[in-house]
């Protein structure tokens, strides 16, 4: 099939309510007017592929979906593609970090009941967001000024890896890996001899190298930082489900394409 174009689209805060992790009515109708015009929706995600692949169905959204935050690909089939350093290489580089006195804990050392107080996932929400290949998300266990994470992300880098903060963990990945590699890895994978238009909505740190990448960045709500934000981004007041379809408005007409 030939597209309009693609939209790149976070997850949690963004499509989802981060609270609930539902979509809403008027979301739902924004993506199936996006469909209608012949724009390909790709969700970028920190998730993994085991919580991806049934938002997919339910979605009705026909992949690819990028997700862990950049490294792992689900492709329209279903099946897997990963690209940057294993977990277990990811774990030995939290475990140096660790060593050296920096206080962070892994996803991998908590039990669900932990997992739990912090996302409010239930028990298989749980198991299925900890079915990593290519990333390992953390808390600071006492709070890091920006000075000591300037620091941790040197250090990080030094050790081959890097570090994103997501909405409520901050994410341990291959070097080089964040959400706008996944985007440029998701359009490589489209058949398509032209370029194809861009957009990209979300509403976190890790966000921000994909909305950098589109051709039409939109920012949800406040959390990030003025100073932080890619020159060119737009930053929109709402944020959830509601700030998506707002996006999702002002795409169409940045576009030129139908609103109803």
């Amino acid at each position: 099939m030939r597209w309009r174009g693609v939209l790149f689209t976070d997850l949690d805060g963004t499509l989802l309510d981060f609270d609930t992790y539902r979509s809403s009515p008027e979301a739902l109708e924004a993506l199936s007017l996006v469909a209608r015009n012949n724009i390909l929706i790709i969700p970028v995600s920190s998730k993994t592929a085991a919580e991806v692949r049934p938002l997919l169905r339910e979605l009705k959204l026909p992949g690819p979906a990028v997700v862990e935050g950049g490294p792992v690909m689900v492709l329209a089939d279903g099946s897997e593609e990963v690209v940057g350093r294993p977990r277990s290489e990811l774990l030995e580089v939290l475990d140096r970090l660790q060593s050296k006195g920096w206080p962070l804990r892994g996803l991998s050392a908590m039990a669900v009941d932990e997992v739990t107080r912090l996302t409010g996932l239930h028990a298989k929400g749980v198991r299925d967001a900890m079915k990593r290949l290519a990333s390992e998300p953390f808390i600071a266990t006492r709070p890091l000024d920006p000075d000591a994470i300037e620091n941790l992300e040197k250090i990080v880098k030094a050790l081959g890896a890097g570090i994103v903060r997501g909405g409520r963990f901050w994410h341990l990945l291959g070097a080089g890996v964040d959400k706008g590699f996944g985007m440029r890895r998701a359009l490589a994978t489209l058949a398509s001899g032209d370029r194809l238009s861009t957009a990209a909505v979300g509403d976190a740190w890790n966000d921000l190298p994909m909305l950098a990448e589109a051709d039409l960045g939109f920012l949800l709500g406040d959390r990030v930082g003025e100073e932080s934000v890619p020159h060119g981004v737009v930053r929109l007041a709402v944020t959830g489900p509601e700030g998506f379809s707002e996006a999702v408005r002002r795409i169409l007409r940045a576009w030129r394409l139908s609103e109803c």
